[in-house]
């Protein structure tokens, strides 16, 4: 069990690290993944694949004023995990797990939500 953060009394949001793979996609693929924090940070969802053209045709008709992506919750904050390299195969992919999950992790300090990454 996770100890409360200091700070906010919260316990860490836990995120599977297969969704953080879930949510890399291949930079030739022509998707984005997403993962969405609640603004409490008590829970998260992926959200994936998000199609760039039908995403970017939506928004320009209907662009949500707080960076929601297609298919997210009002509300929540959203990550765009990096792609990785299509042509570095899985070693690249799961280069790019491990920086996208630091980089979440450094993102969410700015809304005081910690996080912990369990297999």
């Amino acid at each position: 069990m996770s100890c409360p953060d200091k700070k906010t009394g919260r316990a860490p949001l836990v995120i599977r690290k297969s969704d953080v793979f879930r949510a890399t996609l291949a930079d030739n693929c022509g998707n984005l993944g997403y993962l969405g924090i609640a603004p409490d940070g008590s829970e998260y969802h992926v959200v994936v694949p998000v199609d760039l053209k039908l995403a970017r045709g939506v928004k320009a008709l209907n662009q949500p004023d707080d960076g929601t992506p297609f298919g997210g919750y009002r509300g929540w904050h959203y990550y765009e995990c990096a792609p990785y390299s299509g042509s570095d195969g899985i070693a690249g992919r799961r280069q790019q797990i491990e920086t996208n999950t630091r980089l979440l992790s450094i993102w969410l300090q700015q809304y005081n939500i910690e996080i912990s990454i369990i297999d």
